[in-house]
């Protein structure tokens, strides 16, 4: 069951109702039926296996753990979450500060829809329209629900752009139904492009078997959301090797092919992003900073940070500051 949170977000003039093909706010029934936005404030929030259709969640400010069948995955404002069709879900906040998240439901057999025609099988496509029954735009035997999203928790670019784009059209105000609708649109295929991206990566795991290689991709996206979720905490190859269930040589070998850096640079180069988006998302001190990204030396973290983003972590706030106001 789905249960609001104490405070919720929209903006001056956006009340619980459709907007063209999408609704907005809608209650659990919609969901599947129609396109669903559904985002809120809060400091508390909670939500127990829900099923639901293909949906992302995403975090605005602060930040929110969601748990599946694969494990508890944290995200924030500079990361998303896929959550496959009918893939139960929970959701736990409990937070001093206000959380804002924002997520999107489609409608069953839009993404799938979406997928067959960027595999330029549109005649499949044409052939179960619907055009030909009541119940227009109802999902025909070739629009199932959409799943096979091999990883949970993503950073792709174009995805996150437009879910901050359609979050900041909403918070003014209502958008034409028209406008939200092809944004969703544009989503799904930069969802798949990106899941394109991640099958790419998927093929670069040497193994005999396709079942095999799918394997072990999705135990090494375990360690993956496990690294993500412990940035502020000591870690090393032999916890990352477990959340794989790899031992620490096959697991060391296996990340650098599909990813293409070691699992220590995979988690000093997070750092030292989580601490960047700190330094300009917050007034933190920067020892404090320094801390929260899982760095233990103020000293070791000022050379790094300097070393790959060309200022010391102060100076580059005060800069980004200076350009933002110019």
């Amino acid at each position: 069951m789905i249960r609001p949170f104490t405070a919720s977000g929209g903006g001056p003039g956006v009340k619980p109702s459709p907007t063209g093909g999408v609704a907005i706010k809608a209650p659990a029934a919609q969901f599947g039926a129609r396109h669903v936005i559904l985002w809120g404030r809060g400091r508390s929030h909670h939500v127990h296996e829900f099923e639901g259709p293909l949906s992302i969640k995403s975090v605005v400010r602060g930040s929110a753990f969601w748990r599946t069948d694969a494990g508890r995955v944290g995200i924030d404002a500079a990361t998303y979450m896929v959550v496959n069709d009918a893939q139960p879900y929970s959701i736990d906040i409990e937070s001093d500060e206000p959380v804002e998240t924002f997520c999107v439901f489609f409608r069953r057999g839009f993404v799938e829809q979406a997928r067959v025609v960027l595999a330029g099988e549109e005649d499949r496509l044409l052939d179960h329209s619907g055009l030909d029954r009541p119940g227009l735009g109802e999902p025909g035997p070739g629009a199932q629900g959409c799943t096979g999203f091999e990883t949970l928790r993503a950073r792709d670019a174009g995805v996150l752009a437009i879910l901050k784009e359609t979050h900041a059209i909403l918070t003014r105000g209502r958008p034409p139904g028209a406008w939200l609708e092809d944004r969703l649109a544009d989503l799904a295929v930069t969802l798949l492009r990106a899941q394109a991206d991640v099958r790419r990566q998927m093929a670069r795991i040497p193994a005999a078997r396709p079942a095999t290689r799918s394997e072990l991709y999705r135990r090494l996206r375990r360690a993956v959301d496990f690294v993500e979720g412990s940035l502020a905490e000591p870690l090393d190859l032999e916890a990352m090797a477990r959340a794989a269930c790899l031992s620490p040589f096959h697991f060391h070998r296996r990340f650098s092919e599909s990813f293409g850096e070691t699992p220590h640079q995979f988690v000093r180069r997070r750092r030292l992003e989580t601490a960047r988006d700190l330094l300009l998302r917050t007034d933190l001190p920067v020892t404090v900073v320094c801390h929260r990204s899982g760095f233990e030396s103020l000293g070791s973290f000022s050379a790094l940070f300097r070393r790959r983003f060309g200022a010391p972590p102060l100076r580059y706030r005060r800069e980004a500051a200076s350009n933002s106001k110019s």
